[in-house]
C-alpha cells in the first residue's frame, strides 16, 4: 500500500506537465488512500486477534507476540472458577512468528503444577502411609490458550499430537483410542484464531476454536487424568514439541 501512495505524495506543481493534476483533485486522492490504508490497518488489526473476551478494557490485557490475553480465564466447562495466567510465549521460527501461548492456572498453583499431569500414570503416584499406590494429584483446572499466526491444517494438529504423545510414552491401547477421538475435534485453523485446551478434574478436557466449544474428551472416563497427562504432555513433557516454548510457559509472569 505504500507504494501506491508514492505518485500522491509528489507535488502537483513538480510533475511534469502532461501528467500533472489539480492540486484539489490531488490531496482528494491523499486523502483516499490515507483513509484506506486506516482501514487496511483496522482490518488487519481485528484479523490478527481474536479475542473472544471482547469487552475486557485493553489497558487490562496481557500482550504476547502482537496479541492480547486476558490475564484471568473463566472455565467454559463444568463448574465456573477462574484461573490465571502464569506463564507465556511467543513462539518464532527463524524470524517467523508462529504463534502467541498463555498458561492459565488456579490462583494457588504454581506454574510446574501442570507437569504432575503429563506424568505417566504408571509413575505418578505417592505412596499413603499403608504403602498402596496413590494417583498423584492432579490441578482440578488448567488451560492453555494459543493464538495462531500462521494458518495450520488440522491434519498438522493430529500429527503432532499423535507424535508428541508417542515420544512421551503415552502409547497404551486405551489412551491411544482417547487421543484419536481428540484428534478428531480438530479444525483447520488461520492467521488470528485460537484454540483454547481445557483441562477440569471430572470433567474431561475439552477443545474450543475462537469461543466456540468443538467437543470434550474423558469425562466420565476413568483414564480421564491419564488421557489429559498424554495431552499436555505436547508442550510440558519430557520431549515436547518445542523446548523454548515449554520453558517460556513454565516460567513466572506478574500479572
Amino acid at each position: 500500500l505504500s507504494c501506491l501512495c508514492l505518485p500522491f505524495l509528489v507535488p502537483p506543481n513538480t510533475m511534469n506537465s502532461s501528467a500533472a493534476i489539480s492540486t484539489p483533485f490531488f490531496y482528494l486522492l491523499l486523502a483516499i488512500v490515507a483513509s484506506t490504508a486506516i482501514a487496511s490497518n483496522n482490518i488487519l488489526d481485528k484479523s490478527s486477534s481474536c479475542d473472544t473476551n471482547f469487552t475486557q478494557p485493553q489497558r487490562d490485557l496481557i500482550e504476547v507476540g502482537g496479541q492480547h490475553f486476558h490475564p484471568i480465564k473463566h472455565t467454559l466447562q463444568g463448574l465456573e472458577s477462574n484461573l490465571i495466567a502464569k506463564g507465556s510465549s511467543h513462539l518464532t521460527y527463524f524470524a517467523v512468528a508462529i504463534c502467541s501461548a498463555v498458561l492459565y492456572l488456579e490462583p494457588h498453583a504454581p506454574n510446574h503444577a501442570v507437569q504432575s499431569v503429563h506424568q505417566p500414570i504408571a509413575d505418578a503416584v505417592n505412596v499413603d502411609d499403608g504403602d498402596t499406590p496413590q494417583p498423584l494429584s492432579t490441578s482440578s483446572s488448567i488451560a492453555l490458550e494459543i493464538s495462531y499466526h500462521k494458518a495450520v491444517r488440522a491434519s498438522d494438529f493430529r500429527w503432532a499430537t499423535t507424535t508428541y504423545t508417542s515420544k512421551n510414552g503415552h502409547t497404551q491401547p486405551h489412551i491411544v483410542e482417547l487421543i484419536n477421538t481428540f484428534n478428531s475435534l480438530y479444525q483447520n485453523v488461520k492467521r488470528g484464531d485460537r484454540y483454547l485446551l481445557e483441562y477440569q478434574n471430572e470433567m474431561g478436557i475439552s477443545l474450543n476454536l475462537n469461543g466456540e466449544h468443538l467437543g470434550s474428551v474423558g469425562k466420565g472416563s476413568e483414564y480421564e487424568k491419564e488421557l489429559a497427562q498424554a495431552i499436555y504432555s505436547i508442550w510440558f513433557g519430557e520431549k515436547p514439541f518445542f523446548e523454548r516454548l515449554k520453558k517460556d510457559l513454565l516460567t513466572p509472569i506478574d500479572v
